[in-house]
């Protein structure tokens, strides 16, 4: 009786059964919720109820009140970003194409997120700000302040820092975002002026080109010129020293002459005619001489003898 009784009793029903599983998981994902991670590439802001709790700068394990708060994760890296290209008017009316980029950061998380929230609001700013700036600095400089052939005339470097340093003062102050670097990609005319522009610069190019010529020439000239006078001053020079040297070797060969002749002038006299015999004579020459001439003597006669040494008393 009692066994028939035990078996007609109602059984628990499934779902009261699956209950406490059910309360066991919901409870689990919700303690599952409670702690979040922050990478070592990110920054995280903890909120409540869209109210900013907390911001993570360093990377680990954090906890939250799941349900009730929110973290939003924002990119803690270098971030680059290319500006749309932009026409400016430089100081001298010069139109000019500006390509800028931009190296960027999230300093300040929480006024980050409160004024520009995305990546993409923040370059939208940026560029907005880039291209301002570009436009005050370029308006202010003329553009050979920016691109010159004259040395030190020159000086983008200087106008480009300047740029940056404004945007950033007014980056940081503004959206939480610190400027690395503002640089220039391109600097160049538009399309539509760069034909007038390169015919001027040839046209500026041929007349500096024409000017060194004719500084040039001018140098050639005053060279040449000295150079000459240093030509006539060496010819002279040297043709004076050279006439010294003839008049002293002529006044050299008299003497030596001299003192030849006066040690035996009959000697020297028959050599002397025998040389006007060489120079004078061959088969065709006919000579017609006076009888007294010494020439003739000399065919005819002969040398005389060599005196005979006088003897002295015995």
């Amino acid at each position: 009786m009692e066994s028939t009784e035990a078996a007609q009793a109602p059984r628990p029903s499934l779902s009261r059964r699956l209950l406490p599983v059910a309360a066991g998981v919901a409870v689990l994902l919700f303690l599952a919720r409670v702690p979040y991670v922050v990478e070592a590439t990110e920054y995280a802001v903890r909120t409540r109820f869209g109210r900013p709790v907390s911001v993570v700068t360093k990377p680990g394990l954090n906890a939250r009140v799941p349900l009730v708060d929110d973290v939003a994760r924002l990119d803690a890296r270098l971030l680059y970003f290319d500006p749309p290209a932009g026409e400016f008017l430089t100081n001298d009316k010069k139109n000019i194409v500006v390509t800028p980029f931009v190296l960027w950061r999230i300093e300040d998380p929480l006024r980050f997120l409160q004024t520009l929230v995305s990546r993409e609001n923040a370059e939208a700013r940026l560029s907005d700000l880039v291209a301002s700036e570009l436009g005050a600095a370029l308006g202010s400089v003329p553009f050979t302040r920016l691109v010159s052939a004259t040395p030190g005339e020159a000086d983008l470097s200087g106008v480009v820092a300047a740029i940056g340093e404004r945007v950033r003062k007014r980056a940081a102050a503004d959206y939480g975002v610190k400027v690395v670097d503002v640089r220039l990609k391109r600097l160049a005319y538009p399309e539509q002026n760069l034909l007038s522009v390169f015919g001027r610069m040839r046209s500026e190019r041929e007349r500096i080109a024409r000017r060194f010529r004719s500084e040039g020439e001018e140098a050639a000239l005053k060279i040449r010129a000295e150079a000459d006078r240093e030509k006539t001053r060496l010819l002279s020079e040297a043709y004076r020293k050279a006439e010294e040297e003839k008049g002293a070797g002529e006044a050299e060969a008299a003497r030596i002459y001299a003192k030849a002749t006066n040690q035996d002038p009959e000697l020297y006299k028959f050599l002397r005619t025998l040389r006007a015999y060489e120079k004078i004579l061959d088969e065709k020459t006919t000579l017609v001489l006076p009888g007294d001439s010494d020439v003739l003597r000399l065919l005819t006669e002969g040398a005389s003898p060599a005196p005979a040494p006088k003897k002295g008393p015995n």
